[in-house]
């Protein structure tokens, strides 16, 4: 999706996330019986439980910073073994930076997050364990000192441990799970705010607490806890530490600011030693950015500068990585290197300056003032820890075009299998790098896709380094000669129905009776006449390149063919077996009408691709108009087979739903700079 342009549409499918069980009366409704004549002595009283040992909090002070004015203060918090433990620094007098943490004591402990001012543990035994930290004050002087975590004796069964402590900039979205130890046993979770300025937490799902970073003076500590009670009665508590730290983002009323009214949160350099360690994040993700302090291509230059035009290594990409936790970086590396053995990856990237991924990066993003890449993290993680790290505030979409009849679907498939898989949040489950870059492919093709329309390589001869990228891009987006525009003047789109459309559903205009009486079937056979290949063509002229130049790259190089269908109004619940498809079609960028359009996007976009690629893309097929989205999975154009009836959704059919749903959006994302 592409940064500057903005748009969204919505599906509303209610996903019921079910945390509590029991509750319910097991007597209730069954018929009463006569009471005996002679009744049964009574039998004697089981002997009660032996009480558990009480349960004992740490009731450390939320503000360290309170006890004095050095520039920053630590913490260690934590209940017993197995729960949730956590060290963190606070600035004090101002912001810190280049924060390091090294353990040194205790039973080795797994850290995700040790350039990060929290680090959250899960100690599996008691004991002292002891840290060494090491960052920069607000002044930039550096400090290095002992932080201690002592983990006490606990007696109890660990029933809940909630994952994880973090820091998050303020206005940033914080998420804390909680994770019993046997799901089936749990009555209820209740959440709680215990110390730090009043958030709202929002716990509709019981076993996830949601908020937003509130605006502070100075670094605070937010503390959280949960408690779990058993159906048996057993209650069992832990605690999570949350630092808001204090962070001037850009105001929303300030014309010049490139992130005005954007979350800009905490990243670092992944490879602090590389060449262009320095300038990584003040170039490309720092709110202090205005449209006249955008980095000149002489402090960091586009991947292709580096080279001279020539295939990056995998160590030039590396060096411009950035990354809110190290294991992004890692992973993403191995994505690199066990998946780009052709390289297109790599020469993409030759259009980018940066590489940014993050735990509060929601939804992915282009941005031609920076020229860099903006990408969530949840496509690359491995394993339940890394995991765990991420934030999980859901990326909301706009609701735009729910006056409508119809709703669209898409996914892409191969061998009668979708690319894309559920990953349940309440289990501890791995991934190999073959499910990530099936996670991720789509998304890096996309945006790659948007940074080729802006800086193709036939423009790399000409950059002047004494100016930005937008600078750069400027001239020739205001003659209206990015590639995108070259397509529209070429092979323009017709259908008058899907181009007001495209302003109902990805712009927010409100639609008109005539649009609001449009049937599936009536838009789908107005969509197959034109030559977009997705619905989300009709957004931009730049969603038209990247969706053909995603679609091809996907059936081309991995074999996936992308589904794209009408049904009628999706409606809370509803699942891939009960909708029916109304159109649809798979491989549309096969369609002999298409392929000149796919042609010249490549050709421009990515003229080290074979010639006759495009020419052997498969003819596209239809879907089987009458059965459901999940039935037809199977080969495209075959026989009609009995619609599905609609059945009970499970929560993967749901949230695979939210992931086949068309929900693209551009709002809330930063604007191009002023014309220069």
């Amino acid at each position: 999706m592409s940064k500057p342009l903005q748009g969204a549409t919505g599906l509303a499918l209610l996903l019921l996330l079910s945390a509590c069980g029991g509750g319910r009366d097991s007597e209730a409704g069954r018929p009463k019986f006569p009471v005996p004549p002679a009744p049964s002595p009574a039998p004697a009283p089981s002997p009660a439980p032996a009480p558990l040992p009480p349960i004992s909090l740490n009731n450390a002070p939320s503000d360290p910073c309170v006890s004095g004015s050095a520039p920053a203060a630590t913490l260690a918090h934590g209940l017993g073994p197995g729960k949730s433990s956590a060290v963190s620094v606070l600035g004090c007098t101002g912001p810190l930076s280049d924060m390091r943490w090294q353990q040194l004591d205790g039973q080795p402990l797994r850290m995700l997050a040790e350039r990060s001012q929290t680090l959250a543990l899960e100690p599996a035994q008691a004991g002292t364990y002891r840290f060494k930290l090491s960052f920069r004050d607000a002044n930039g002087a550096a400090h290095e000192q002992s932080v201690s975590l002592n983990v006490p004796v606990s007696q109890r069964p660990n029933l809940l441990v909630l994952r994880g402590s973090h820091s998050v900039r303020e206005g940033g979205k914080a998420s804390v799970r909680a994770w019993p130890a046997d799901a089936g046993s749990v009555q209820s979770i209740r959440w709680e705010q215990i110390e730090g300025p009043s958030v709202t937490l929002d716990t509709r799902d019981p076993r996830l607490a949601l908020f937003t970073a509130p605006a502070v003076s100075r670094d605070t500590l937010i503390r959280l806890r949960a408690t779990l009670t058993t159906r048996s009665g057993v209650t069992d508590v832990d605690e999570a530490l949350v630092l808001v730290e204090k962070y001037a983002q850009a105001k929303a009323d300030n014309p010049s600011a490139i992130w005005s009214d954007q979350h800009v949160s905490r990243v670092h350099p992944y490879l602090p030693g590389g060449r262009h360690a320095d300038h990584l994040v003040p170039c490309v993700y720092d709110a202090a950015q205005t449209d006249d302090t955008l980095c000149p291509l002489s402090r960091l230059p586009l991947l292709a500068q580096e080279t001279g035009g020539a295939l990056p290594t995998v160590e030039q990409v590396m060096a411009r990585v950035v990354v809110s936790h190290d294991w992004m970086g890692r992973n993403f590396e191995a994505l690199l290197r066990q998946h780009d053995s052709r390289g297109d990856f790599r020469r993409m990237l030759m259009s980018t300056t940066a590489v940014v991924i993050g735990a509060q990066v929601r939804p992915s993003f282009y941005f031609a003032a920076t020229g860099a890449i903006y990408l969530d993290a949840d496509n690359f993680w491995l394993n339940p820890d890394e995991r765990d790290t991420l934030n999980e505030a859901p990326d909301y979409r706009s609701g735009f075009g729910s006056a409508l009849q119809f709703s669209q679907l898409w996914r892409y498939v191969r061998d009668g299998r979708s690319m894309f898989s559920y990953y349940d949040p309440e289990q501890r489950r791995t991934r190999s790098t073959d499910e990530v870059l099936n996670e991720s492919a789509a998304l890096l093709y996309h945006e790659l896709g948007h940074a080729l329309d802006f800086l193709p390589p036939g423009t790399y001869a000409g950059l002047d380094t004494t100016q930005g990228v937008w600078a750069n891009i400027w001239p020739r987006y205001s003659q209206r000669r990015i590639v995108s525009d070259l397509l529209t003047a070429a092979h323009p789109l017709s259908s008058s129905e899907w181009k007001g459309l495209g302003q109902v559903l990805f712009q927010g205009q409100s639609p008109d009776a005539t649009q609001t009486a449009y049937t599936p079937a009536q838009l789908g056979a107005a969509f197959e006449a034109d030559r977009a290949t997705d619905f989300y063509a009709y957004s931009t002229a730049r969603e038209d390149a990247a969706m053909l130049f995603e679609e091809a790259l996907l059936a081309s190089r991995l074999g996936y063919q992308r589904d794209v269908a009408l049904t009628d109004r999706i409606q809370a619940g509803a699942t891939g077996s009960s909708i029916i498809v109304r159109w649809g079609q798979r491989g549309r960028v096969g369609d002999p009408r298409i392929k000149p359009r796919a042609r010249l996007v490549l050709e421009q976009m990515s003229p080290w691709l074979d010639a006759g690629l495009v020419d052997a893309l498969p003819a596209p097929k239809p879907m089987r108009v009458g059965e459901s989205w999940t039935a037809n999975l199977g080969a495209a154009g075959a026989p009609v087979r009995r619609a599905s009836s609609a059945v009970s959704p499970s929560k993967a059919e749901l949230a695979l739903m939210r992931k086949e749903a068309q929900l693209h959006d551009h709002s809330g994302r930063p604007k191009l700079p002023r014309a220069r």
